[in-house]
Order: structure tokens, then sequence, then C-alpha cells
């Protein structure tokens, strides 16, 4: 099974504390919403009382897991014995040195993969949560991974922030000067590397949702449901721009380029090939007359965090 970060996901996220700083975390109702449906307060998955065992694959610098790390303060603190301890598994050895540094309680940060998972005995965790992340490792030898070290009847759960600049292609803008950035970021070159917006990540979950008799695989989890929480957030332009900066498509990209002065002349009709050239277009979305800003000079992006959940079954 592969092991291997992806190149784009090593080379694009070297810079830790900009991801750290200018990524969005998650919103309550989401959270509550999406953990709601993967952990049962008082009761692991096995029906034993005692600690809950999360595994979080993709730790990255712990957006998610401070809210894990929060969730388990506070069920400490209501003193009822029940506790939940998580393991945060990442393989990017700058994202996870900026999550181990936090040293966030109940939290224990190692080095790992979602298809190897060899720190984690079989049917030891009451839940999976994949964060930003499961994209990057879509494929059955991961779920089968995580079915491993599931135990019976609990579930993985995935998890994305969304915002109108980088969403799926089929879903609309809220906003018409929005829908200008998502264009910029269509417009980049594919580098091949999986993301959400490409929906590919579906697929895996379908292949494991049903038997494959020719290969003599089992179904190995319920079908994919899903459900989504909306929300805004407010941001100076440059603000926002360090943001689009944390997406590795950007980030891999040279500051400037032999064919900036082309690409300018173009207009937007040519592919960026450098980070100049892109912040040239991001700066003439933002002067367009439809944006609109509050007193601070920020303006609104729309976004969701989007998540879904499946079932482990018997295999």
């Amino acid at each position: 099974m592969s092991t291997t970060l992806a190149k784009a996901a090593s080379s694009g996220f070297h810079d830790a504390s900009a991801y750290d700083a200018h990524r969005p975390s998650y919103p309550d109702a989401a959270v509550d919403a999406f953990l709601g449906h993967l952990i049962t307060p008082g009761t692991a998955a096995d029906g034993k009382q005692g600690a809950q065992k999360i595994v979080e694959i993709g730790a990255g610098t712990g957006k998610f897991t401070e809210v894990l790390s929060r969730q388990a303060v506070q069920a400490a603190a209501k003193g009822s014995g029940q506790s939940l301890e998580i393991l945060a598994v990442e393989p990017h050895e700058q994202m996870r040195a900026q999550l181990a540094a936090k040293k966030l309680p109940h939290v224990t940060v190692v080095d790992g993969h979602g298809a190897n998972l060899s720190m984690v005995q079989d049917s030891a965790a009451d839940a999976v949560i994949v964060a930003q992340a499961f994209h990057w490792f879509a494929n059955y030898e991961a779920l089968k991974e995580i079915h491993r070290v599931l135990k019976p009847g609990s579930s993985v759960g995935v998890v994305w922030n969304i915002e109108d600049y980088n969403k799926p292609r089929a879903w609309p803008a809220k906003v018409a000067w929005e829908q200008g950035l998502n264009d910029i970021i269509y417009s980049l070159a594919h580098d091949g590397s999986p993301r959400f917006r490409d929906g590919q990540w579906q697929e895996a979950f379908a292949e494991v949702a049903v038997p494959d008799a020719a290969a003599n695989r089992p179904a190995l989890y319920s079908p994919l449901a899903d459900d989504r929480v909306y929300w805004t957030v407010q941001l100076t332009p440059k603000a926002l721009w360090k943001r689009l900066l944390t997406l590795s498509q950007i980030a891999n990209l040279p500051e400037t380029g032999p064919n900036d002065e082309q690409e300018a002349a173009a207009g937007n009709t040519t592919q960026p090939t450098s980070r100049a050239t892109v912040r040239r277009r991001f700066d003439a979305v933002l002067a367009r007359d439809d944006v609109a800003r509050n007193d601070k000079g920020e303006v609104t992006i729309h976004a969701l965090t989007f998540f879904a959940w499946a079932q482990k079954l018997a295999a």
C-alpha cells in the first residue's frame, strides 16, 4: 500500500505556520452536527464505558484537532468518568511539528498515513476522522486500513471547509465576484493532485459500500451520508490573499515568471504561470463594483462546512 505523501502537498504546505494562521477553523454548529454522527456521549462504540479513542488522520497543523481537544477537555470537566483521547496522525513533517508544539490536551501526535496506521491496534478506534485531507488518500487501501482500526459499528467521518472561491465548478457562488475568484482557481494548471472540488474522493466510498465478488472483497461500509452547514467570514483583501496562498496550486507557483508581461497583456485568457499573475487577477476581481465592503474594508466570504460519514460493516 502506498504511504507516500503527495508531492503537491509536501511542497505546497511547507509553510505550515502560514497554513495554520490563515486557514479557517470550523463553526460550532457544523462541529456539533458532524460529531453527533460519530460520537455517542458516554458510551464507546463497543458499548463499554470509558475513554473513547478518536483517530484523526491527516491532522495537519491541528485545525480540527483543536476542536477535538476542546471537546475532550469539556468531557473531562463534567466529571462523569467519560473522556476522549485523540491520536493525531500526520505525515507532513512541518505540519506535524506545528501541531505537536501546541501540546493540546488529550492529544497524542504521531507520524503516519491513511494507508498505514500500524501504530493503532485492530478494532481500537471509536471513530476515525479526516478533516480537510481525505481527497489526498481516497482509495481502497486507506479505507480498508481505517476499517481495520475501527471498532464494530463505529464510523469514519470526513469534513471540509469549502469557501466559494474554491468550490466545485457546479456549485453556484453566492455573489458574482466570488465566482470570479473561483474562475481564477480553475484557470490554474492542474497538477494531477486530487482535490475535494473534483469529487473523485466519493468514488472511494462508493467502491467499499458494495461487495466485489471478482476481487473477493466484501462491502466494508454503509453507503456514505452527508450534510453541510453554511457560514460566512469577513476578511480584508490582504487576509483573503494570504488564505489563497495556502492552496497548494498557488503556493507551488514561482513568485514571478518569464511570461508575466504576456499574461498581463492577455488579461484573464491565459493560464497563470506565476503567483504575480494570480495576484494581479485577484486584485482585479477585488476592484470590481459588486464587491461590498464593511467599514473596516473587509469583504464577506461565503462558505460551508461539508461533512460525510459511513459506518463500518463486518467484513
